[in-house]
Formats: C-alpha cells, sequence, structure tokens
C-alpha cells in the first residue's frame, strides 16, 4: 500500500481528474518536444533526449547507501535533489530500482524547492496507484514516478534543494541502483509551446547494497565503471559499431551482463549480451538506426555479484544527403538576363535565315553541390547531362579550360578557391554532351580535408551553341534547354562507407530576333 509521508494530500473526486488532463498536457507535449523512451516489460527504461546537454543537475542524495548492517526490514531513504536549475515550475521524475531488494515505502515533498503550494498531478509506484496516470514510457515494475507542480503556477527562485525524498524498506540481501530513468523540470511561459518549457538536466545515480563483494570478505560491494565510445558520425539505416568499457570494482569480479538499449520517441530497441544460449557476454554490439534524430542510447552492466550500473548517451544521427542546383551565368559570371517570367535566357541574332551570333557569346553551366548531412563527404560522382544543341567549348582537353571544379567557400564566385584535377574529368561527344566528374578523395585536392556539413563544391562548364552558323527559323524560338545532373556521395574514400544520392535540372531559354539580308530589323520573336 502506498504510504504518503506528504504536506499536501491530494483530494478525490473532480481535483483527480484535474490532475488527468494536467497529466495528459504534459505527456502530450513531452512526446511533441523530447525524445523521450517507451517502457519494455521487463527492461529497463530510458532518459529523455533532453538529458544531453543542460546546466542544472538532477542528483540522488546520498550518491550511495552501503552498509552490511541494513538488514531485512531495515528502512533507508534516498532524496533526489536539483542543483543550479534556472527557474522552474514543476517536475517529472522516475527512479528504477531493484524491487527485489528494496520496497517503496514512502514519499516525502516537505520542505521542497518548489514550496508549501505543491501538488501533485500524479505518483505511480509500480506502474499503479490511487494517484497514479501511468506514462508508458517509464512507468511499471520496480519504477517510482512523481510529477509535481506548484498550485499557484509560480516558478521557484531556488535554483537548488531538494525535490522529493523516498523511503524504502529492505526486503532482502543484494545490490540496488537508483537510477534516475526520467527527469525533466518545467516552467511555465505564455510564449512557448502549449505554454511550457522544458529545462535540460544532468542525472546523477545512486545506489544501495547491504551485501560483500565476495561474500564473507566484508567489504561492501561497488558498482562496475563504465563508458562506451560512439561512432563519430552515424547514419540512419547502415550498421554502427559500439564498444562498451566496463570494469568489476569488486575483487575477483567481472562483468557477467552487458544490456544495451537504443530509443527515440515511442520506438525502442534493445540487445542483452550474453544473447540466449551463451555464456560469454560481449563488449561490442552493432545498430542499425531506423531514422535519423536524437537516439538515447543506454547501457547497463552487471557483474558476477549483481552489482549494477548504467551509463546513458544521446546519439545525433544522421541521414547522408546532399542537394544538387543548376545555374546559369555568362562569361564573366554575372546572371543570365530573365524573361518576363524570371527564367534566364539567351538571345540569338538571324539574319537572311541563319543563326548568326548569340548573346552573350557562351553560356557558363554551374552545378552547386551541398553537403546537406550531418557527416563528411570524402568521394563523389557527378555525372552532368548538357542541354541539347550546347557543347562544352574549348573542346574538352586537360590542359584547355572550359570545365572547372571549385570549392564555393567564399560569396563571389570568381573568388572561390580552384580544386580542378583534370584526370577526374571525361567529357562524352554526342548530343546532349555528358561531363563526369569522379572525385576519389577531396582530402586529394587542394581543398584538402572532406566535404564537411553545409559546405558546397561548384562546377563550371563553358558552352556554346551548336547551332551558329547554321540555317534557322525565327517562328522556332524561343525554345527551352536544360541541363540535368546525377550525384552519388560517399561518407569514405574511393568511393567506399554510406553513400547517398542527389539529383538536380534547370533550364535556360533562347530567344530569337530576325534580321534582314542586310542587317535591317525584322521581328523579335517572343
Amino acid at each position: 500500500m502506498l504510504v504518503r509521508l506528504v504536506k499536501n494530500q491530494p483530494s478525490k473526486g473532480p481535483e483527480k481528474a484535474s490532475r488527468s488532463s494536467i497529466k495528459t498536457l504534459l505527456v502530450v507535449t513531452l512526446v511533441a518536444l523530447i525524445a523521450a523512451t517507451a517502457w519494455s516489460t521487463g527492461w529497463i527504461p530510458f532518459l529523455p533526449v533532453a538529458h544531453a546537454q543542460g546546466v542544472a543537475k538532477v542528483a540522488v542524495n546520498p550518491s550511495s547507501i552501503s552498509s552490511l548492517a541494513l538488514v531485512q526490514g531495515t528502512t533507508l531513504t534516498f532524496q533526489v535533489s536539483v542543483i543550479d536549475s534556472q527557474p522552474f515550475s514543476g517536475f517529472q521524475i522516475a527512479l528504477l530500482y531493484n524491487h527485489s531488494v528494496l520496497q517503496f515505502q514512502g514519499l516525502d515533498i516537505s520542505g521542497g524547492v518548489l514550496g508549501n503550494d505543491a501538488v501533485f498531478s500524479s505518483e505511480c509506484v509500480n506502474g499503479t496507484g490511487p494517484y497514479c496516470f501511468p506514462d508508458s514510457r517509464f512507468d511499471g515494475i520496480g519504477v517510482v514516478s512523481v510529477d509535481l507542480f506548484t498550485d499557484s503556477g509560480l516558478n521557484t527562485t531556488a535554483s537548488s534543494g531538494k525535490l522529493f525524498s523516498v523511503t524504502f524498506t529492505v526486503v532482502n540481501m543484494g545490490f540496488s541502483s537508483i537510477h534516475i530513468v526520467y527527469d525533466v523540470l518545467v516552467a511555465l511561459s505564455a510564449s512557448a509551446p502549449l505554454g511550457l518549457i522544458f529545462i535540460p538536466a544532468v542525472p546523477y545515480d545512486g545506489y544501495f547494497t547491504n551485501i560483500d563483494c565476495p561474500a564473507a570478505s566484508g567489504t561492501p560491494c561497488k558498482p562496475p565503471t563504465v563508458s562506451f565510445n560512439p561512432p563519430p558520425s552515424p547514419i540512419a539505416n547502415q550498421p554502427e559499431f559500439f564498444n562498451a568499457y566496463a570494469v568489476s570494482q569488486n575483487l575477483n569480479g567481472r562483468i557477467s551482463q552487458y544490456n544495451w538499449t537504443w530509443t527515440m520517441g515511442l520506438e525502442q530497441r534493445y540487445y542483452n549480451s550474453p544473447a540466449q544460449g551463451s555464456l560469454t557476454p560481449s563488449t561490442n554490439i552493432t545498430i542499425t538506426f531506423p531514422d535519423p534524430g536524437p537516439w538515447v542510447v543506454t547501457l547497463s552492466v552487471q557483474d558476477n555479484y549483481g552489482a549494477r550500473i548504467y551509463y546513458v548517451l544521446t546519439i545525433d544521427v544522421h541521414q547522408i544527403g546532399v542537394s544538387v542546383s543548376i545555374f546559369y551565368t555568362d562569361p564573366d559570371m554575372h546572371p543570365l538576363p530573365s524573361d518576363s517570367d524570371g527564367n534566364p535566357m539567351v538571345n540569338a541574332i538571324i539574319t537572311g535565315g541563319i543563326l548568326r551570333s548569340m548573346t552573350p557569346g557562351h553560356v557558363l553551366a554551374w552545378v552547386n553541390v551541398t553537403n546537406t548531412s550531418g557527416s563528411p563527404l570524402k568521394s563523389l560522382k557527378l555525372n552532368v547531362t548538357l542541354p541539347l544543341d550546347w557543347a562544352v567549348n574549348p573542346a574538352w582537353l586537360p590542359a584547355k579550360g572550359a570545365i572547372h571544379v571549385y570549392y564555393a567557400n567564399t560569396t563571389d564566385l570568381a573568388t572561390n578557391p580552384e580544386i580542378t584535377q583534370p584526370s577526374t574529368i571525361t567529357v562524352s561527344t554526342g548530343n546532349p554532351m555528358l561531363v563526369q566528374v569522379e572525385i576519389q578523395s577531396f582530402n586529394a585536392t587542394v581543398m584538402g580535408h572532406p566535404l564537411l556539413t553545409a559546405e558546397s563544391i561548384l562546377l563550371s562548364v563553358k558552352l556554346s551553341y551548336t547551332l551558329t552558323g547554321t540555317t534557322q527559323s525565327a517562328m522556332s524560338y524561343p525554345r527551352n534547354y536544360s541541363s540535368t545532373a546525377s550525384l552519388m556521395v560517399w561518407t569514405g574514400p574511393e568511393f567506399t562507407g554510406n553513400d547517398a544520392a542527389g539529383q538536380g535540372s534547370f533550364f535556360f531559354r533562347v530567344f530569337a530576333e530576325s534580321l534582314g539580308r542586310h542587317g535591317i530589323r525584322g521581328v523579335t520573336v517572343v
């Protein structure tokens, strides 16, 4: 039965429905704004993404209660405190404990930083209780959760102090982590979505033990130490390697379990080692994240004495992506003039039925490739189909400069550093012509480094109109001429690693002005 040691006792009846509405509002908002977690029976729930960053701290005090004298039937109390937080008006916190060793006895909010008008929105023990509105993301067996808010809605001015304390009864000999499985501080704001601001807080766990390791040594058990190194730039839908580092702090101790969970929003996946049917735990795991975004990865390890600890990191998983766009300029790198519809245009002069000249005389076709992912790109293959009836001019030879590749690190086309490697460029004959660029390693270019997030390169191709000097009818104009570009990029050199594709296209128009045989102006076709 729930033993309540609170100063303000919640009433029954209509107020419970009101608290349910508050709880629903908080849960809906949290799901929308924080990548929180789901509860899976028999497994551990995990921290929300907000814990990855923040100045405020939520800590279990004392950090450990360790005594061989705390036998069955004795009681002990852990306090949950906030440290160095900005003003807030409520919180939602859940603690995970070993229910085979400790039994929840009571909850106390007196003397807390929220003052005397603090009221419960929900309180759950093992996912139930007379005033419990369970949250499926963390409530379950071995979890006590508390939702507490000021009745007046006024923010507290205390940056540090008590949030609440929990009293347990020892029911067995053993070890129990006191793991802050979920914590969020909430402030009211009229300008924020749904009127709530969520304050990031870093959790600090505690533990209880009344057994010695090894048995009869007289030395109370300690939790292991644990950490893991995440991959530097994890990519969605690609296998990512994690390696754990864990050591038992107990004499003759060894790590017997590695339990991994990765979660974003309400999606939760997990892996236990050793796997079923195996006796040997593995420190390594390969995870494939199905979607980009902030994933909370939790590693829980246990040694052969049953001492357990948790390690949590938020991993920003990226989607490999590139954007490809095409635009046109004159040879002086000025944008082409626009027609009445805003499309880039070129003018042709037809005299005596012969197309004599173009204004401008040449067109530069530009392909802009931008890294839109969170991972560096190290190699690239770019195929550009040039407009029909337009050709590379002068005809492509490595010694001739009709094609250039630039690192677009300035705001002026004329000042971007050139990274052209003629050996990486091929041009196919025919109509239309095809330009191919294959960069095996950006590090090997003048850039000297991968194409980083939000960085761009530019391909420039100088074009001339192959119909110049041929018989043409002004009535067949205007004509649309388009370029298309297709692209593959890789996170590794020499077209290895994770890959992504992109494509783009754009057109310009050619208008014709007809002059008489002796240059007398005729009709302009628009």
